[in-house]
């Protein structure tokens, strides 16, 4: 069985239990509802979420929210403000209720595309992305919305969203793309470089009991300072390092 036939039955298979689904997380009260990404199943929100960058006063764009870890965490640690988007208008759904149930103010959940729906005059200081780094082949078609949680095909998304993300930058702000050892980092390294911008492993690492490696990086116009106020050459670092 391949690798992409593998996330396909876990895909599957983590429907397969009574919802909603109810977990405590990082001091939240939280519900899963039926056809949103699984957070049982698959676990890298959890290793972001414990090694985010800091995020007082800072506001924050999430792209697929799922249901609604890390944003709404980084929403109720301190972050100035939270705009949380899911092309899947169930995940949308899910990530207010958890807000609602938490008393999480500072929140916004939309239906987005991307970017499609986000205004263009809006900027933020961090842009996060649990990026789904399953590679398909170019025409490969979606059974569900599920697999649009795991899997890009040609990697298209991940283009589409590094050559618009830098538009909705602040002018020191950055990209945060969680993206999966074993993922393709030739075809990462091909996008970053036709977008002129330059990357930073922030940290890399396994959750307890998984063999996953688990990695984020910080992504920027290559001019400007990354999130922690370095440049380029003070780091030492470009492209993502291979696996």
């Amino acid at each position: 069985m391949t690798y992409l036939n593998q996330i396909r039955t876990r895909l599957k298979l983590s429907q397969q239990c009574t919802f909603p689904a109810y977990i405590k997380e990082f001091g939240l009260d939280l519900i899963v509802n039926e056809g949103v990404f699984s957070p049982v199943e698959f676990q890298n929100w959890r290793w972001l979420t414990e090694n985010f960058p800091p995020v007082a006063g800072k506001s924050i764009l999430e792209i697929g929210c799922g249901f609604g870890l890390p944003g709404l965490y980084l929403a109720k640690l301190g972050a100035l403000s939270l705009l949380a988007c899911d092309i899947d208008s169930k995940a949308v759904r899910n990530t207010s209720e958890n807000a609602a149930r938490n008393g999480i103010q500072n929140v916004e959940v939309i239906e987005s595309d991307i970017f499609s729906e986000i205004p263009l005059n809006r900027k933020f200081d961090l842009i996060f992305w649990n990026y789904p780094s399953v590679f398909a082949p170019d025409d490969y078609k979606y059974k569900d919305n599920l697999e649009r949680g795991a899997i890009d095909p040609g990697y298209r998304l991940l283009s589409r969203f590094l050559s618009e993300g830098p538009e909705f930058l602040t002018e020191s702000g950055c990209i945060l793309l969680g993206f999966a050892g074993g993922a393709r980092d030739d075809l990462l390294s091909e996008i970053i470089d036709a977008n002129d911008l330059a990357s930073v492993l922030l940290a890399s690492g396994t959750a307890p009991h998984a063999s996953q490696i688990y990695r984020m990086f910080s992504i920027r116009k290559s001019s400007r300072r990354n999130c922690e106020g370095r440049s380029e050459e003070q780091d030492g670092q470009g492209a993502p390092p291979s696996c």
